[in-house]
């Protein structure tokens, strides 16, 4: 799974751009850097809803139309790859909701209880990369307020994050971004990332506290000797 990510990029206009993405004037104030996006936080997607590619805000953990509590986003804030066409939670998101999910790098945990290392996967030269994601719209059957929400697709770990977890995010090379969002070879795009295209970097125990949102996330802790990556 993907329990924490990041996106410590300066500025939005970074992200739109990477992803060519139109980014609506009255967000650009919205944008900064985290250092560890947990389930329920604030993020960015970018989809094609209106025929144009938009970055905007949407609500990590997907929360379907039909649901009444909005608790439900916590155990839906990753959607396997292998999965999709047939889970009713991801169903009619998989077939008709794509989104892009920008992120810098992952997190991910290894050894036992009392011992773990964290592990922070991102590109050779830390560049934004394009998670494949899907989204809802949720209306909240009180208040009757709209909120976008979304999931992070996850697919089998190629051979550098298997050393640490069996799963991690499904990502898209720049030219399968049209590809993923409106075409019609969506699942064909959902396998591990190729060789070289992420790299691992110790990080630190804090990421464990969502309440730690800073550069020093990314500061390795005392190496304990336990675990040597490719």
């Amino acid at each position: 799974m993907c329990g924490r990510f990041t996106l410590t990029v300066h500025g939005i206009e970074d992200v739109a751009e990477a992803l060519q993405a139109e980014l609506g004037e009255s967000l650009r104030h919205a944008y900064r850097p985290h250092y560890n996006i947990a389930p329920g936080a604030d993020h960015w997607i970018v989809h094609d809803e209106t025929g144009q590619r938009l970055l905007v805000p949407a609500r990590w953990g997907l929360i379907n139309r039909w649901c009444k509590d909005p608790r439900v986003g916590y155990r839906q804030i990753n959607a396997r790859a292998e999965t999709l066409a047939e889970r009713p939670a991801f169903r009619q998101a998989f077939a008709h909701r794509r989104c892009v999910v920008p992120a810098d790098g992952f997190y991910e945990w290894h050894g036992a209880r009392g011992a773990r290392e964290v592990f922070w996967f991102h590109a050779p030269d830390r560049a934004v990369l394009a998670l494949a994601g899907l989204y809802e719209r949720w209306t909240d059957p009180k208040t009757r307020q709209s909120l976008l929400t979304f999931t992070i697709v996850t697919t089998a770990a190629n051979r550098v994050v298997a050393e640490v977890h069996d799963r991690m995010p499904a990502l898209l090379e720049p030219g399968e971004i049209h590809a993923w969002l409106g075409g019609d070879r969506a699942r064909e795009l959902l396998r591990p990332a190729a060789e070289g295209r992420i790299v691992a970097t110790p990080a630190s125990g804090r990421v464990g506290s969502p309440a730690n949102d800073g550069p020093e996330c990314l500061v390795a802790d005392e190496p304990s000797g336990q675990l040597k990556l490719l």
